[in-house]
C-alpha cells in the first residue's frame, strides 16, 4: 500500500525542480504516480517536457498507461542499481519516506544515489549523508510543519 502524500510534498517537488532548473531528474518512488497524476502537472505547477524525468518504481504491479507520458524512463530498484555510473542526474527526488525508507535505506542504494547526482531532496534525514566530513552539505527546509532536507553532494 502506498503512503499518503501531502500537499507540501507535491509543492516542494515542483519547487525544487523550478529552483534547481535540472535537465535530468530521478524520481525515486515516482511521486507523480503515487499522487495519481495523469501528466507532469499538479497544483498549477509542472515539470516541463524538456526535462528528462526518470522514475524508480517500487510498485510496478500498479501500472497506468499515463505513466509513459509522464516519465522518460521507468526502472525498478535492480535496474537502477545496475545502471552505469556514468548516468548522472542533476537532482534526485525522494519524497514519501514513510514508504520509501523500508525500500531504499540500505548502503548500496544510498551510495548509488550519492554517486549519480549533485542534489537529493528527501523528507527524511539520512545518517549516511548527514555528516559534512565528506563535503556533504545538508540544507534544512520547512514547509508549514513539515521538514525536508536538500543534500548537496558537491561536484
Amino acid at each position: 500500500m502506498m503512503n499518503k502524500l501531502t500537499e507540501n510534498d507535491i509543492y516542494l517537488y515542483f519547487e525544487t525542480v523550478q529552483q534547481l532548473e535540472p535537465q535530468r531528474v530521478l524520481d525515486i518512488g515516482m511521486l507523480l504516480k503515487r499522487a495519481g497524476s495523469v501528466s507532469r502537472k499538479a497544483m498549477n505547477r509542472e515539470v516541463v517536457e524538456g526535462i528528462q524525468l526518470d522514475g524508480v518504481d517500487f510498485f510496478p504491479e500498479m501500472n497506468f498507461p499515463a505513466l509513459r507520458n509522464i516519465y522518460s524512463n521507468i526502472m525498478n530498484e535492480t535496474a537502477f542499481l545496475e545502471q552505469d555510473d556514468i548516468v548522472r542526474y542533476d537532482c534526485v527526488l525522494m519524497l514519501g519516506a514513510e514508504i520509501l525508507s523500508a525500500k531504499i535505506v540500505h548502503a548500496e542504494f544510498m551510495r548509488k544515489i550519492r554517486r549519480c547526482t549533485r542534489y537529493a531532496l528527501s523528507d527524511c534525514k539520512y545518517d549516511e549523508w548527514s555528516g559534512n566530513e565528506d563535503g556533504v552539505r545538508v540544507i534544512d527546509l520547512k514547509v508549514d510543519d513539515d521538514a525536508y532536507y536538500l543534500y548537496d553532494f558537491g561536484e
